[in-house]
């Protein structure tokens, strides 16, 4: 068995000043190193094929992967942490201290969705989000449906939010593939679209 080993990854990173999830392709640290190289002798005899120098891989790599919670939107955390009684998050004693700036742009975030007043406290709306079991900015769709009454539509939307994309697009079937989804395309909201295919689905059953 061969196993070639370039080095990189694709990393989910959370960027705090334009508040999405960004893929990255980042260097991986020693411990996948030596995880990747484990791989070509599990079942049998095998060799790994590393692209990059040993130098690289002691000088210039991780000892370890970067905690998730240093890399990650942290509005649920914050949440939860204010929920339990938490009152200064920044000098929180995380076992894996994240960036100051994430922790402050998720307290932004939560602001803007109701969950905290202008003091930084839990609102009534807030404790409501806490009780849900996605991110904060679903839990307040779900609420908002409520009075809106449409929340079967709503609870089917955050459901398809909350797991991978239901559009498959393989290399070799791209064309294919946008040609299917068009089908389903609502052009007033991506939101209405991922509606449109769940009913579609549903009706065709």
């Amino acid at each position: 068995m061969y196993v070639i080993d370039t080095g990189y990854c694709k990393l989910k990173v959370y960027n705090p000043r334009i508040g999405m999830d960004a893929l990255q392709v980042t260097p991986i640290s020693q411990a996948n190193a030596n995880q990747r190289s484990g791989r070509a002798g599990r079942t049998g005899p095998g060799v790994a094929y590393r692209l990059y120098t040993e130098e690289a891989y002691r000088n210039e790599m991780f000892v370890n992967n970067i905690p998730e919670i240093q890399r990650t939107n942290l509005a649920s955390v914050v949440l939860q942490l204010k929920s339990l009684g938490v009152k200064n998050l920044l000098d929180f004693d995380f076992m894996d201290p994240p960036p100051q700036d994430n922790i402050l742009n998720s307290m932004y975030q939560l602001w803007i969705l109701g969950a905290f007043d202008d003091n930084g406290d839990l609102t009534e709306a807030g404790r409501k989000m806490n009780e849900f079991p996605v991110d904060p900015s679903l839990a307040k769709m779900l609420i908002a449906a409520e009075e809106h009454e449409c929340t079967a539509e709503v609870l089917t939307i955050v459901s398809m939010l909350s797991v991978p994309s239901v559009f498959y697009r393989p290399k070799e079937r791209q064309e294919e593939s946008d040609a299917a989804r068009e089908k389903f395309f609502v052009p007033e909201s991506d939101h209405l679209t991922l509606l449109h295919v769940y009913t579609q689905w549903k009706i065709n059953q």
